[in-house]
């Protein structure tokens, strides 16, 4: 039976890639059959379908796509753990997936001084530099979206001068790697919005940053709790204004920032507003109600989070937990009560004079409403 393609552009990532993920050959095998310039299509992040089998550790996977022409040295990431993008060879390599890292070698996959950096490789860091001194401040290219093509949105690499081999090496965060591309002379100024963002809240990589010249406007803002990260940065006169806590704040509260409730409790310690409205309108319990974060929200609540502050759509928090899409349906209920219970308006109207009842796309919320 072959894998039905539904034509949209989301397509390749959420059937091919992923099935390439999963190890599903029988799906792959189907998939190419339809769509064969998949084989080297490239999705957002530059994500391929051997990049994903690659990362995951499906060797079965891995051996037929790249029999089938693969690109072996393609470089993708997921934005958020990596920032840079990485081989294919380089994330085998990175999720301990030996095997798959053995049989790419094997094929004729190659590593470079970036993907070597990135992986704390720290001497053949320098056996690149030594046969190319140019190296230490190569930028590495990077996948950005380009206009759309047969299969919706194209994806073209593009000239990253930033993403450099310090780049890399403060994202992997191998200390010695990193000493030892600056004691070389690697480019901070210019970079160093970049250079922080790789250095991913790490306070030995941001040290590295700050005594080194990097410019402290683009140093991370730090919750003013008294930990190591607040008092390095206050020792540069970095600090974070009430704006930019409110603002972290119901970005905390999101769902790919996982709505921990430690977290919470800290910035509320320190003064974050509990009721701030990002661009959006949106405050952290209308984040934390889309999310599903009851335990977040009842923390919120306690300290008098407002049930019925409206977003720019006209909509309270009760709204984003009934529009919800989490998988977890018992818990997108338990917010949906924990709101009413609080004082939420079930009767409640938005700008485009939508009720609560016709915004819900579950029978189970529908049915919860009704109540």
């Amino acid at each position: 039976m072959s894998v039905r393609l539904t034509g949209k552009a989301s397509d390749f990532l959420k059937i091919g890639v992923a099935s390439a993920g999963r190890g599903d050959l029988k799906s792959v095998r189907s998939i190419l059959k339809q769509r064969p310039h998949w084989i080297r299509q490239v999705g957002s992040h530059g994500r391929t379908m051997l990049w994903e089998a690659s990362h995951r550790g499906k060797l079965e996977m891995v051996k037929f796509l790249v029999d089938e022409g693969s690109d072996l040295n393609a470089c993708g990431t997921y934005y958020t753990p990596y920032f840079v993008e990485i081989s294919c060879l380089c994330a085998a390599k990175l999720k301990k997936h030996h095997a798959v890292a053995e049989f790419l070698q094997q094929s004729g996959a190659k590593s470079n001084i970036h993907m070597a950096a990135f992986l704390g490789e720290l001497n053949a860091v320098k056996k690149f530099l030594s046969r190319s001194p140019k190296r230490l401040n190569m930028g590495h290219k990077q996948h950005e979206m380009a206009g759309k093509n047969d299969d919706g949105i194209d994806v073209v690499l593009k000239p990253a001068p930033w993403a450099t081999p310090l780049c890399y090496a403060l994202r992997g965060a191998d200390v010695e790697t990193v000493k030892f591309l600056i004691d070389e002379g690697a480019t901070i100024k210019g970079f160093d919005d970049q250079m922080f963002t790789a250095a991913d809240d790490d306070v030995e990589m941001i040290r590295f940053l700050l005594t080194n010249g990097a410019d402290t406007k683009y140093a991370p803002r730090p919750c003013p709790d008294g930990s190591e990260m607040h008092k390095l940065l206050a020792s540069y006169g970095v600090k974070m204004s009430q704006e930019e806590l409110d603002e972290e704040f119901v970005y905390l509260c999101r769902g790919d920032r996982g709505g921990n409730p430690d977290e919470v409790r800290e910035m509320l310690k320190h003064g974050a507003n509990v009721n701030h409205q990002d661009s959006k309108g949106k405050t952290a319990l209308h984040r934390a109600a889309k999310a599903g974060f009851v335990e977040t929200a009842t923390i919120l609540l306690k300290h008098r989070a407002s049930v019925y502050i409206r977003d720019k759509d006209e909509e309270t928090p009760l709204f984003d937990a009934v529009r919800s899409t989490i998988k977890k349906t018992d818990a997108q209920l338990e917010m949906i009560d924990l709101l009413i219970r609080s004082g939420a308006d079930v009767d409640a109207i938005n700008r485009k004079d939508q009720s609560l009842l016709s915004v819900a796309k579950k029978p189970e919320v529908k049915k919860r409403l009704k109540k």
